[in-house]
């Protein structure tokens, strides 16, 4: 395998590891032979990834290397690494075409929605210009990724750090159900609700 190609190799590893949280190494060549001329066995990308270079490379783009998968960072402790492969045990993997996959080679990637538009709008009469709310939206749909289906505390955290009386703060709740709906999930593998309830 090429530099170039071993490059891009890491990058669809980080893309979905990103997208998906946890992936299993099989699932990553199954993609990467798909997409790509130059193929690669499973028992030679395990042997690239176990090496102590490409490690390290990894765990710089928080990604870790556990038995036969790769792991973000952001699933934490081995406790909820095994209760989010229960969660998402079944379920379908999402695969975008290549160029939309690599686009989650950047962990903070998200797809931008309308849902996402109107709760900017929302925000942007509430608060003017001066609010950081392309932040504040990038880190709602970020949470709701990787909350691993617990809707209730990401809704009830966004809704406390906007700091509205009751009322106000409850006019924000469909939108926010609605992004939820059509934000790609790890427990769902990287599908939207929408898309498996279709």
């Amino acid at each position: 395998m090429n530099t170039s190609n071993k490059e891009l190799l890491v990058n669809y590893i980080v893309a979905c590891t990103n997208l998906y949280g946890v992936t299993p190494f099989d699932h990553v060549q199954r993609v990467y032979n798909e997409q790509n001329e130059d193929q690669i066995s499973l028992e030679n990308l395990t042997s690239y990834v176990t090496s102590t270079g490409i490690k390290k490379l990894l765990e710089e783009r928080f990604v870790f290397v556990q038995s036969s998968e790769f792991v973000s960072e952001a699933v934490g402790v081995p406790k909820e690494k095994q209760m989010f492969k229960e969660v998402v045990a079944g379920k379908p993997y999402y695969v975008p075409d290549q160029a939309e996959l690599l686009r989650f080679v950047d962990e903070q990637y998200i797809q931008h929605t309308p849902q996402q538009k109107s709760l900017k709008n929302m925000l942007r009469d509430d608060f003017g210009e001066s609010y950081p709310i392309d932040e504040e939206v990038k880190g709602l749909v970020y949470r709701l990724q990787v909350s691993g289906g617990d809707f209730s505390t990401v809704l009830s955290m966004f809704l406390d750090d906007l700091q509205l009386p009751i009322q106000r703060a409850e006019r924000y709740i469909p939108v926010i159900i609605e992004i939820a709906e059509t934000t790609r999930m790890w427990e769902l593998g990287g599908h939207t609700q929408k898309e498996l309830q279709a």
